[in-house]
């Protein structure tokens, strides 16, 4: 059964929406910044230090050390190591250290294909299929030298 709200309550109700509304607009109005302080705030988002530098997202004034890609590629391999032995070691018995690598060799060539395609979206078809034919070569002559230094060293072994 809904009841019927006295004078008072209905009256408190409405000077409460009142407040509500007031607090509502004042959150609306923006903050009026001066010259100076607008462009300190441009130069933080910016991350220029003082001298007009720019500041790499360190609070300390230190620059951020970039690593090369090469280097990162290197504790990926590394974590990509264990990450394989743990592959081999699961219940499945396909799961072995070389279809791991053949798989992360696959994700490797799908990653750096698509990072040409993004890079050169202009890019004609027959370039963009020369510059893959280049890419999968130097991965192959990689491969095959690793194979012959293998080979080499196993022969030394024999003798």
């Amino acid at each position: 059964m809904a009841s019927i709200k006295k004078f008072e309550d209905f009256v408190s109700e409405m000077d409460r929406a009142e407040e509500i509304e007031a607090t509502v607009a004042a959150k609306g109005t923006p903050d009026v910044k001066d010259e100076e302080e607008t462009e300190e705030e441009a130069e933080e988002v910016q991350g220029l230090d003082e001298g007009g530098e720019a500041n790499l997202g360190t609070d300390d004034g230190a620059k951020e050390v970039v690593k090369p890609v090469s280097e990162m590629l290197k504790e990926c391999y590394e974590a990509l190591k264990s990450e394989a032995k743990v592959w081999e070691e699961d219940a499945h018995d396909e799961h072995t250290v070389e279809t791991y690598m053949a798989e992360n060799a696959a994700l490797v060539a799908g990653l750096a294909a698509s990072a040409l395609k993004e890079m050169k979206a202009d890019m004609e078809t027959e370039a963009y299929e020369a510059c893959l034919n280049k890419m999968s070569e130097a991965f192959s002559k990689k491969i095959n030298e690793v194979k012959e230094m293998k080979d080499a060293v196993d022969a030394e072994d024999v003798e």
